[in-house]
């Protein structure tokens, strides 16, 4: 098992992503710090998760830095965060490409990332339908988690809303511990464009009403409703939580724009001999909603994927043109080149 550890250490200076490593956290933004001097705000000031898909709305609410505490031990936080000169695309990349090594989730935060790992052991830019293990410190407190990332249709949020990455992106997880079968919480970073680059709104729902045993029955939900009544959040989740997503979300854009056009740049050749999945085959949605960008038209969902061992491959709809003599077939298929050695192809 790999020795785990805060920070860099000799071989981690060897990757390729080592220049981005940055051990300077810069001050807490001050909308953060006001946010905590006035926390925790009366219940029900930030929306349940049922409601998670007000997001969707333009504009702002009420609310959009603070915490609340709930009568069921639950929190409620939210975090907004303004990164210039970053796409929303890249944040959805981002999800896809850190989470197979620990020095690449370092990037993120210096001082609280201890590791990450994807369950399945892919080392492929997808993130959707995939759970990633991670260690790192909230406040004093060590988390270790499993994230389950999850499409945004599953939290309420609309086909049409999600299908535009340009405009916005919806990263959406279940919040649970990485051995036992029991989830704690919910979270939604919505980034969308602004002016001048994007901004992130997170949210979180945690603890209370949120902890569920991953069964289903009557047995099932008479330990859901054990573990609420017996185990809860530490008593500064709230605040430490709100100032760790502030602190990490400031520093990873401070750099992602360079990061993401360094390991997002187009490479020739395509080996196109694969494996074959079927629209009618078990498990096809899952795939093809865990290619880059995880964002596909319904209207133009694809028949088949090849799954080759060079690069994932996305392409628009393409009309063949006719010849004199007869016509060819219509051809569908959508492509993004991506530096992983794993790859998906949807037509």
């Amino acid at each position: 098992m790999e020795k785990e550890y805060i920070g860099y250490q000799p071989q981690d200076f060897k990757t390729e992503h080592a220049p981005y490593f940055n051990e300077i956290i810069l001050p807490l933004a001050s909308h953060a710090q006001t946010a905590l001097a006035n926390s925790p705000f009366q219940p029900g000031a930030l929306p349940p998760f049922s409601a998670a898909n007000y997001l969707e709305s333009e504009g702002y609410t009420d609310l959009e830095n603070g915490y609340t505490k709930n009568a069921d031990g639950s929190i409620h936080v939210a975090v907004q965060t303004y990164m210039p000169n970053v796409t929303p695309s890249m944040w959805d990349w981002w999800f896809g490409w850190h989470g197979c090594q620990n020095n690449r989730y370092k990037l993120w935060h210096p001082k609280a990332h201890v590791s990450a790992h994807w369950e399945d052991g892919r080392d492929d830019v997808a993130y959707i339908g995939r759970h990633s293990i991670i260690k790192e410190y909230i406040g004093e407190e060590l988390l270790e988690a499993v994230i389950q990332f999850k499409s945004p249709t599953e939290f309420g949020f609309s086909p049409e809303t999600i299908n535009n990455p340009e405009k916005a992106v919806y990263i959406c997880a279940r919040l649970g511990h990485p051995t036992l079968p029991v989830d704690y919480g919910y979270l939604v970073h919505q980034v969308r464009a602004v002016t001048g680059g994007s901004e992130m709104r997170s949210r979180f729902w945690l603890g209370g009403q949120y902890v569920n045993v991953r069964k289903t029955g009557v047995l099932a939900e008479l330990a859901s409703d054990f573990l609420r009544k017996v185990r809860s959040l530490p008593k500064n989740f709230g605040p430490d939580l709100l100032k760790h997503c502030s602190e990490e979300m400031t520093h990873l854009a401070a750099f992602l724009p360079d990061l993401y056009a360094k390991f997002t740049k187009n490479t020739e050749g395509l080996q196109i001999a694969g494996n074959i999945t079927n629209q009618d085959d078990p498990g096809f949605d899952a795939l093809v909603m865990g290619t880059l960008f995880n964002k596909i038209d319904p209207a133009s969902a694809p028949t088949w994927s090849l799954n080759p061992r060079a690069f994932r491959i996305l392409l628009p709809p393409l009309p063949m043109p006719e010849l004199p003599a007869k016509k060819l077939p219509f051809v569908r298929a959508v492509i993004v080149l991506v530096p992983t050695t794993c790859a998906t192809i949807v037509c």
